[in-house]
């Protein structure tokens, strides 16, 4: 009598074309920011934390809608344990020390306008805790992995989804000078931010978790306020008097 044996063969997921995903994450993020734009402005000048909640919520929303919508489990985007990559969050670290650095050293405005009403534990909360994760999760949690098309860590998928990753932070930013930014900060701000995609794309290719490439983000908002408070040491140490703000 003939026993027949099936076996469970894990089939890999299919990758997505790397251009689409690009342009599709990016039209995402381009609607979230024209909504955005919506807000009433007696709302802003309340809350000047409001646009960016609309924003980042509204990406937040549709990154794991998407997600879920996949039928791929969530530890697929991420969603799993695993230990900080403490060299790759020095790298952010030092990223956002560099950034503010050479802002505030070639007298640049920045993004002071557009922080201009956030507390210090705004900035804590809003830029450090909630931009950080947001922004991962949309683009190292539901982009890159569209792009790598592996529920694990895997180096052949790794090499084209972290390029494309750090292409596709990097463009986001480009709003900047839709929002009033000048061109030289947003040349700072770009030179900064895309090798910082880069550096947290590998974070989540190694691990196949978000935790590490959120702790080298978090590093990165971290790195700007601290290269602001050393300029401004150094500024006074070497002066006798703070700076003004451009």
């Amino acid at each position: 009598m003939a026993v027949m044996v099936t076996t469970s063969v894990s089939v890999p997921r299919r990758a997505w074309n790397p251009a689409a995903a690009f342009v599709l994450v990016l039209v995402v993020f381009a609607a979230t920011t024209a909504a955005a734009r919506a807000v009433p402005v007696s709302m802003r000048l309340a809350h000047p934390w409001a646009t960016q909640a609309c924003q980042q919520g509204l990406m937040l929303i549709v990154a794991l809608g998407a997600m879920i919508a996949s039928g791929r489990r969530l530890v697929a985007f991420g969603f799993r344990r695993a230990r900080i990559d403490w060299t790759l969050t020095s790298y952010g670290l030092l990223l956002g020390i560099a950034g503010t650095g050479v802002t505030l050293g070639f007298g640049l405005p920045g993004l002071r306008a557009r922080m201009a009403g956030y507390s210090f534990l705004m900035v804590v909360f809003w830029i450090w805790i909630v931009s950080s994760l947001v922004e991962e999760v949309f683009c190292r949690g539901w982009f890159q992995s569209l792009v790598s098309g592996t529920d694990d860590p895997d180096p052949r998928a790794a090499q084209a989804s972290t390029i494309w990753s750090a292409a596709l932070f990097g463009s986001m930013h480009f709003s900047l000078v839709f929002a009033g930014i000048d061109l030289p900060s947003f040349a700072v701000i770009l030179a900064s931010v895309t090798p910082l995609g880069y550096v947290c794309a590998v974070a989540r290719a190694r691990s196949g978790s978000l935790v590490p490439a959120i702790a080298a983000h978090v590093g990165f908002n971290v790195g700007g306020f601290f290269g602001g408070l050393a300029y401004a040491i150094t500024y006074r140490v070497a002066t006798g008097h703070l700076p003004i703000a451009p």
